[in-house]
């Protein structure tokens, strides 16, 4: 039988005589559960459209059990808390702000630390939402990793009046409100294939985790880094810069827009990919930057042979194009 939940949207294939909770357990969702503990009624949900069988009776419409609910037709139910499989909860806390340092080309080091028994959860290139002084929340994509446990890293370019009050604020008061996490472009599962990486200035910290998660992970397949700055002084500092370069699997390229004649490369980053990569057929490509220099990339690198599915970035779902 099929069962269809939402919000979430998910579709269940449940076995024969198979209650929902543990079919969804049995496919790697997190559900509103606590039977083990002794507080029933947790895993409620409502009956919205088919027929399911529970403790002998047969039920067509209104509040079922899922840990003894077994379908009979196809069904739908509404069940709020559904988690897909790693999707992870978003959580608020308080962390304190343990640094603020400049790494250089504007761009400055936030480091904040989890409260202690509350481990921040989740993926290698999620971000997370700071709150600012009036109470809104803003976007910062984490540059650390997941097993860097309760310290977490950011960079934030300052170029702006607002962003260095922003900072100047965390400062002052020494703890920042967070939710957390946001973003689908992680890695939650390693990908069985070379990976290529493409960062537009601060869109470096997203990468900086989903590197340093491959390295504490031991992927073995040829990751490439191409970073690109419009001018060489927009290269910020990267404490990992140097151990990155003695990993035998890892291959860092730094590309600059605006001004040709330095030691590295010039031109536009999916030029640089382009020429390495004559055959992208088999690349997963993670990219962060502007929408417009998201799109950009996409576009070339599809008419350079690329399926538009084999490259991920968060533009997708926040900007994403008519």
């Amino acid at each position: 039988m099929k069962v269809t939940l939402q919000p979430c949207g998910a579709v269940l294939d449940v076995h024969p005589d198979e209650p929902i909770l543990s079919a969804t357990r049995r496919l790697g969702f997190e559900c509103p559960s606590s039977c083990r503990n002794g507080n029933c009624h947790i895993c409620a949900a409502l009956l919205v459209e088919g027929r399911v069988e529970q403790e002998g009776q047969a039920i067509d419409h209104g509040e079922l059990f899922t840990c003894l609910a077994k379908p009979l037709t196809d069904c739908v139910l509404h069940w709020d808390g559904v988690l897909m499989p790693g999707e992870l909860p978003v959580r608020e806390m308080s962390c304190q702000v343990v640094a603020c340092n400049s790494l250089g080309g504007d761009v400055f080091h936030l480091q904040l630390r989890a409260p202690a028994g509350k481990l921040p959860r989740y993926h290698a290139g999620q971000y997370l939402m700071l709150r600012r002084e009036d109470g809104e929340f803003a976007a910062f994509s984490l540059a650390s990793a997941p097993h860097n446990g309760r310290e977490m890293d950011l960079h934030i370019l300052a170029r702006d009046e607002s962003t260095r009050s922003l900072l100047a604020y965390f400062q002052a008061e020494g703890f920042v409100r967070v939710k957390m996490p946001f973003g689908d472009t992680h890695l939650a599962e390693l990908p069985d294939g070379p990976l290529v990486l493409i960062a537009a200035g601060t869109g470096m910290a997203q990468m900086r985790s989903l590197i340093e998660h491959c390295r504490a992970s031991g992927f073995a397949h040829p990751v490439h880094l191409y970073w690109g700055a419009r001018n060489p002084e927009d290269f910020y500092a990267l404490d990992v810069w140097d151990s990155w370069q003695q990993l035998d699997n890892l291959t860092l390229h730094q590309v600059v827009s605006d001004q040709c004649g330095w030691k590295g490369r010039c031109g536009l980053l999916h030029e640089a990919v382009s020429e390495d990569f004559p055959d992208l057929s088999n690349v997963h490509v993670y990219a962060s930057g502007s929408p417009a220099m998201i799109y950009g990339t996409l576009d070339a690198l599809v008419e350079a042979g690329m399926d538009a599915h084999q490259m991920r970035a968060d533009v997708f779902a926040y900007a994403p194009r008519n």
